[in-house]
């Protein structure tokens, strides 16, 4: 039998809403055939999918980043405002990109939905002055040059966007705009963060980190960035998408592999993301106390998905162990909430998406990591607390022991309420696990159950309901028999 034990007293931080945050730009059909459809009779009077809006509803979803990713450097935001009849086309990639869904359009739709709009600003092709225009026009009262020309194009209240990208992946040789060292982005994003704080002193600002600090060749980017941006930094940001990249990657031996293999082997590679957090709570801690103060720097993971599985339109099919790897995403920002704050499931259509939509046409379904997401709602806004694991293992490949349960906890103290969040990852085997909060005793067990036995079940078109969300009842014993491939979030209350 496994054991897990909840300690309530030993806190890790709150569960953050903005970890709820999905991720948008005009790459394929994430957009244009996504989230703005206006061919479909499923599209609302601002040609947005009502499908679509209604599931980011369900999902939760708390900010959105926009418009990139890879598009950010070359995106222009005075394209994409005014009347769509003139809007220019954006070239990218070697074809031209519509515009017709720009700022406006874009925080309409995050109003819709209920999450905070999140931009990413162009230090590819663009300027810190243009990065200031755009805050402006956003955030801008009447008065002002780009605030009135919002206005014009119908928007007399400011938008007050929040939450500001400088650069996307900045640290990567592959990213227009790419930097050679940490020093040549500070130059470049200090007089970025001077022009925007310029425009509205009151915004929060996403620092490039180095893409990902393991594996990555660039030594001390994060600490540089930390130290030199200081006085602008509210978070420093880092992209994974598991299998894609580094220790973790299988893009090239997952089919030979089979799904089994594949399952284990990147479930175990999760650990490499914890190991991250861990490097970077240490970086933020190391200049904290060399500028002598205690400032509250998050870290922005703001793309991730499982992605291995290279389509050439990015429409990646999620399995049922795609899906509990994104639980592992979600139970790593649970035990890591001190500086796990804000994230991004990249993408949210049609891009290695949360949802499917058939563009011009009606068709539609999620995917199982957009249920994933929906169930861990349940810990928003709760205290992360220590969880202490003492089930099953198997050997890994590079971590010499995985453990086969993979948990997070949260509680909330006013409804004497625990959230355990637990994952089997064994595909055969049922685990019977022995719950215990310390100090206190289980009155009632509910709470939700998310997997399937088959390890490539998937939704599709013809079978958009295959993964679901089911509901989950049993005794306050506290012991609990765990299906395989499966997920629980369960609701405990105490006596």
């Amino acid at each position: 039998m496994n054991r897990i034990i909840v300690n309530p007293k030993r806190v890790v931080g709150k569960v953050n809403p903005l970890i709820f945050g999905n991720f948008i730009e005009n790459l394929d059909r994430c957009i244009y055939g996504g989230v703005y459809d206006p061919d479909s009779r499923n599209s609302d009077e601002d040609g947005f999918r009502k499908e679509v809006i209604e599931a980011s509803k369900s999902m939760g979803i708390s900010n959105v980043r926009f418009p990139g990713g890879c598009y950010a450097p070359f995106y222009h935001f005075e394209d994409g405002i005014g009347d769509k009849a003139n809007r220019p086309l954006t070239r990218y990639k070697g074809y031209p990109a519509s515009n017709h869904f720009g700022t406006d359009e874009f925080i309409k739709w995050c109003n819709k939905i209920g999450a905070e709009p999140f931009i990413c600003v162009n230090m590819g092709t663009g300027t810190a002055e243009e990065a200031m225009n755009w805050v402006e026009y956003c955030n801008g009262k009447a008065g002002s040059r780009w605030a009135d020309k919002r206005i014009a194009n119908g928007s007399p209240e400011p938008y007050n966007v929040k939450y500001w990208a400088l650069g996307n992946e900045i640290s990567a040789p592959w990213e227009l705009g790419y930097t050679e060292t940490p020093q040549d982005y500070i130059k470049k994003a200090r007089e970025f963060a001077m022009a925007m704080k310029f425009a509205d002193p009151t915004i929060k600002l996403v620092f490039c980190g180095a893409h990902f600090p393991i594996d990555f060749p660039h030594d001390n980017w994060n600490r540089d960035i930390l130290d030199a941006l200081y006085d602008y930094i509210d978070y420093i940001n880092i992209h994974d998408y598991i299998g894609n990249d580094y220790k973790d990657s299988v893009r090239d031996t997952w089919q030979e592999w089979g799904p089994v293999k594949t399952h284990y082997f990147l479930s175990e590679f999760m650990t490499l993301l914890e190991d991250a957090y861990r490097i970077m709570r240490e970086d933020i801690r190391l200049i904290n106390h060399k500028h002598n103060k205690f400032k509250t720097i998050g870290i922005a993971l703001d793309e991730y998905n499982p992605w291995y599985r290279h389509e050439a339109d990015h429409m990646v099919p999620f399995n049922v162990s795609d899906s509990l790897l994104v639980g592992s995403y979600f139970n790593i920002f649970v035990r890591n909430s001190d500086v796990a704050t804000l994230s991004n499931m990249a993408q949210l259509v049609n891009t290695i998406p949360a949802m499917v939509t058939e563009s011009g046409g009606t068709g539609f379904y999620r995917q199982g990591v957009s249920y994933v997401q929906e169930m861990f709602l349940a810990n928003r806004d709760m205290t992360a607390v220590d969880v202490w694991n003492g089930g099953s293992t198997y050997q890994g490949s590079y971590y010499k022991e995985v453990q086969l349960l993979d948990t997070s906890a949260s509680y909330d103290e006013n409804n004497r309420t625990v959230i355990l969040n637990i994952i089997n990852r064994d595909h055969e085997n049922h685990h019977t696990v022995d719950i215990g909060i310390t100090d206190e005793q289980i009155d009632t067990i509910s709470g939700q159950l998310f997997g399937d036995r088959e390890i490539e079940a998937m939704n599709t078109f013809a079978e958009p309901a295959r993964l679901r969300v089911k509901d989950f009842e049993t005794t306050g014993s506290g012991v609990i028999e765990l299906e395989p491939l499966s997920l629980y979030v369960l609701k405990i209350r105490l006596k």
